[in-house]
């Protein structure tokens, strides 16, 4: 069994429920949530579901969709077994329903067969949920769970090898804005668009496993880890990036893996959001203004030197997203920062207004925070107006239609790569390969704005070390 961990493949200890260390770690917030994103056919899979569906069908009078059980049940039993360690989950009926589920293998089936899989003594809990007005964030936690002895002795010759990722998964979704998940029409997903983006994903991903993907200590990486889904907010005119749960690993986690056996490096376009609105809504290459032409990058706010460039590069980038100058103040009065502690890397997040903070915000007053964005307005005229438009969501879009053409390409060239956004993960002696296929896409994406000059990017090796890079377009 192998845990999914926010930072590293390693798994969690495994002391009594009654033991300190077990005890800090359920309550640790950053306990993963368990997602129903694997599946196997493999014997043992197959027994186990088999009991589950048993077990249900005995205990419950009213069965709807029979014939579906042996399937879900064998997506549940698979993606618990991935998760060796503590894991959330919640089973409020609500959450599991349609216009509320936040994700779309939220079913009442997978409700039901998760209650009846504790029945039977497979998963067990660690700690209790905690209420809102409880809990230090606010905002309340699920349950912690891990899977028992009792469960593992089902599942003794299971490997990596045997998984694939739950069939079911949509690879394009949309959801509201709050995040719910929009239900979409059967007939949507035979549309010629959906199943070229089915096949792009499927095609992606068997590369990636023929290449055996694998973390620094040498396990294979989950195909659920691997796996693609492109999000759109609300419209198909909204949004439009691609996530996968890899991307949610440190940097250095992700550069540390190996792809076929070799390091791997990635190309990441730099500024990409500001060049974007450059090319593709201003007609030019570069900045103009007074100041413009003299700064170093469009993060660069004089003054303000004393911030790291990922908090300038966050906070102007909040500029975008916001839908008012004023909702981008409140966002960035919520907006802190800290220094990870296990992996050293800086990290900033924004909070809702009633969690309770983590690290330090990012500016100490709104004062701060308006001279910030006084002083940015001044130095980098080309991006006023720009300020307060909510545009963050159709440069989402661009990027998301960039990396489209980038697996395109990929695909042709049988490359294995991950996408993390606009940053591209491939094997270091692949490094010029994709330089070409991203020079081909952003061409053929920002067509005539795609045409001319050249796009800085930045090489990062195996080894953390950066290099620039110029992509002539010309």
């Amino acid at each position: 069994m192998n845990n999914i961990s926010s930072t590293s493949p390693s798994s969690y200890s495994q002391d009594s429920l009654g033991g300190l260390q077990g005890y800090r770690e359920a309550v640790r917030e950053d306990i993963v949530f368990l997602g129903i994103k694997a599946y196997s056919e493999h014997q043992e899979v197959y027994k186990a579901a088999e009991l589950l569906v048993n077990e249900y069908c005995r205990t419950r009078q009213r069965i709807k969709n029979r014939d579906k059980l042996p399937r879900d049940a064998k997506k549940l039993i698979a993606s618990i077994w991935l998760h060796d360690g503590l894991f959330r989950f919640t089973t409020k009926e609500e959450y599991f329903s349609k216009g509320k589920r936040k994700q779309v293998w939220m079913t009442s089936r997978t409700l039901e067969l998760f209650n009846c899989a504790r029945e039977l003594g497979w998963v067990e809990v660690v700690k209790g949920a905690i209420p809102p007005h409880l809990a230090k964030n606010k905002q309340g936690l699920s349950t912690v769970y891990r899977a028992t002895d009792k469960f593992k002795s089902l599942l003794t010759w299971l490997g990596f090898e045997d998984l694939t990722v739950n069939p079911d998964l949509p690879c394009v979704v949309r959801k509201d804005v709050e995040k719910r998940v929009i239900e979409e029409p059967e007939s949507f997903y035979l549309t010629e668009n959906y199943l070229r983006h089915q096949s792009l994903v499927q095609s992606n991903l068997n590369r990636l496993r023929e290449h055996q993907a694998r973390w620094a200590n040498g396990d294979l990486i989950a195909p659920s880890e691997l796996l693609l889904t492109r999000q759109f907010t609300e419209t198909f005119g909204k949004g439009g990036r691609w996530y996968c749960n890899f991307q949610n690993k440190p940097k250095s986690v992700r550069n540390s893996i190996t792809i076929g056996g070799k390091s791997v490096g990635s190309l990441d376009i730099t500024q990409c959001h500001p060049m974007l609105i450059l090319r593709a809504f201003k007609g030019k290459e570069e900045e103009g203004g007074l100041f413009g032409k003299f700064s170093e990058e469009v993060y660069d706010v004089r003054g303000f030197e004393y911030l790291d460039r990922g908090i300038r590069k966050k906070a102007i980038n909040t500029l975008f997203n916001a839908d008012s100058e004023k909702s981008a103040e409140k966002s960035l009065r919520n907006t802190h920062w800290w220094i990870d502690d296990e992996t050293g890397e800086l990290e900033i997040k924004t909070f809702k207004t009633k969690a309770v903070r983590q690290g330090n915000p990012i500016f100490k007053s709104l004062s701060e925070i308006r001279a910030f964005i006084s002083q940015f307005k001044f130095q980098h005229t080309d991006f006023i107006d720009m300020i307060g438009t909510g545009i963050g969501l159709k440069l989402q879009g661009f990027d998301g239609a960039i990396t489209t053409q980038v697996l395109m390409f990929a695909e042709i060239m049988k490359l294995p790569i991950i996408p993390i956004h606009e940053e591209y993960l491939v094997p270091e002696d692949k490094k010029f390969l994709i330089e070409e296929i991203l020079r081909s896409s952003l061409r053929v994406v920002l067509m005539e704005a795609g045409q001319y000059g050249t796009i800085a990017a930045k090489w990062t090796d195996s080894n953390g070390n950066k290099s620039n890079v110029v992509i002539n377009l010309s």
